[in-house]
């Protein structure tokens, strides 16, 4: 597919500039066999380059209306979203668990009620933290890629969204923070209630109680998606200290309690433990916990610069299966970065990503070309991974989001077409990366988005899914335009899919 009519040359149509104005810069593709000029290819895309242009197009090269009303489609789309619907059914399960809990505590009265609040609380923070585990993520991932291509589409697409599994997280989370403040009410209730020997204990427990409850309720607060995503930073030492310090606070109160429970039963203090539920629960989060930090290498790495815009880094100590990505950092305490891998085709073990300037740590990353790095962890399955079940698909990448795209689609034997929009795509990415491309599209769509009024993605993704007949659409871009697209294509009857905040 070209974004104009002209056919007299298909490969210099292949990159498409929105800009009507830019200078007279030649691009030597596919080793010098073919040379486009800037100028020539942005009066090619000039009929696009604006929404009136695009309105006077003919029915094909038109978007069709939106489905439904506005309502309906943010209710649909939006916050009735597939994240939203796991946390709500998982938060709804512990809020009628709740109140079947207090009614039958306020009408019997009945034994160990604080220590079984204690231990739903463990339940929900372990099932948050293993849904976080690599390992039960990638599991999770092959499991709905086995859906045969020959199911339904609506049963694929169902399947296909595995990547909102950050519901399960954060609703468990929450859920465990609400038990842990009727553990804590009971715990007071039952220390003004009763007299105990030993008060020294008492207030211990009620201190380590409240200090618990404090940084139970501060983790998910940092966690709030518009903090989240403009204090990136700030949210991640929040999670992880916060988290830390919960649990070490968590173990405390479940010694300390526990020998105020022996006292009170008269039985060993070990064996009190010992068939503690929340015992074990501690400990399997616990390990959980410890096991990506076990696997924290610093690792040597070939840097590769692209441009001053992006870098290319290869790693040759381990293969990464399709669709992965890892997570390094060059403070390991303090932040971490996620990037998609391209594997090696050259080499049976050995990788890549591409590290695209979005940021401060990116840019000291393209200007110190790192030759070592921290990597924790194993490699985790990306919203790519799914792809697999549909016959016929569209991807739609911008900037260094095209480097998880080659990563599903060399490999495979996907029908597909791609739409890959970047500033200056040979000179930011380089030859290796623009031959990858088409070759694994011949016709691919690549738009050279330097400045200026931009095509509409919209529009320009929907003629790619009537033309090829794609079932679905995998969007890998910043997230504005992510969300932009995805809704898009959804609210016309089309299944697409992208990274949210949470993936």
């Amino acid at each position: 597919m070209v974004l104009t009519d002209d056919h007299e040359c298909n490969f210099i149509d292949k990159i498409v500039s929105s800009e009507s104005g830019t200078d007279d810069i030649e691009f030597d593709l596919r080793d010098g066999r073919k040379q486009i000029s800037a100028d020539s290819v942005a009066n090619r895309s000039n009929r696009l380059s604006g929404k009136e242009d695009v309105e006077q197009q003919s029915g094909d090269d038109t978007l069709p209306r939106q489905r439904g009303s506005s309502l309906y489609r943010w209710l649909r789309f939006t916050a009735l979203s597939y994240y939203r619907k796991l946390f709500t059914l998982v938060f709804t399960a512990n809020l009628i668990a709740a109140v079947i809990f207090l009614v039958r505590y306020s009408q019997t009265d009945f034994d160990d009620h604080i220590a079984l609040a204690q231990n739903i609380c463990a339940a929900n923070i372990f099932a948050a933290i293993l849904v976080r585990n690599e390992h039960v993520v990638n599991l999770l991932f092959l499991l709905c890629a086995w859906i045969p291509r020959s199911a339904p589409l609506w049963l694929r697409d169902h399947f296909a969204r595995v990547f909102h599994y950050g519901g399960l997280h954060s609703g468990a989370g929450v859920s465990g923070v609400v038990w842990f403040a009727i553990y804590w009410a009971l715990a007071v209730k039952d220390a003004a209630l009763h007299s105990w020997t030993n008060t020294a204990r008492v207030i211990a427990i009620l201190v380590i109680n409240s200090t618990c409850l404090i940084v139970f309720i501060i983790i998910p607060i940092g966690a709030y998606p518009k903090f989240r995503m403009r204090h990136h930073n700030y949210f991640e030492c929040l999670h992880r200290f916060l988290g830390w310090t919960a649990i070490v606070l968590f173990w405390t109160l479940l010694f300390v309690s526990t020998g105020s429970t022996a006292q009170a039963q008269g039985r060993p203090y070990a064996v009190c433990l010992y068939k503690s539920a929340a015992f074990w629960l501690l400990l399997l989060i616990t390990l959980l916990i410890v096991y990506p930090w076990t696997r924290l290498r610093e690792r040597h790495v070939r840097p590769e610069v692209l441009s001053s815009h992006a870098i290319r880094l290869h790693f040759d100590y381990a293969p990464v299966a399709l669709c992965q990505g890892i997570r390094i950092s060059t403070r390991p305490l303090l932040e971490w970065h996620s990037f998609a891998t391209i594997p090696e085709s050259s080499a049976d073990k050995g990788f890549s990503l591409i590290v695209s300037k979005a940021g401060d740590w990116t840019s000291r990353q393209i200007e110190q070309k790192p030759v070592r790095i921290w990597i924790r962890g194993a490699p985790i399955y990306g919203v790519l991974r799914i792809a697999t079940i549909f016959n016929r698909i569209v991807v739609v990448a911008t900037g260094s989001g095209i480097g998880p795209c080659l990563s599903l689609l060399s490999p495979y034997e996907i029908p597909c077409r791609i739409l890959w929009s970047t500033r200056d795509p040979m000179i930011t990415y380089g030859q290796a990366i623009v031959d990858e491309v088409y070759r694994v599209d011949p016709d691919a769509v690549v738009i050279n988005a330097r400045r200026g009024v931009r095509p509409d993605m919209v529009l320009e993704t929907y003629k790619l899914v009537k033309q090829s007949n794609a079932e679905s659409v995998f969007v890998v871009a910043n997230p504005p335009a992510t969300r932009e697209l995805v809704y898009g294509m959804r609210s016309r009857g089309i299944c697409a899919y992208g990274p949210i905040w949470d993936s």
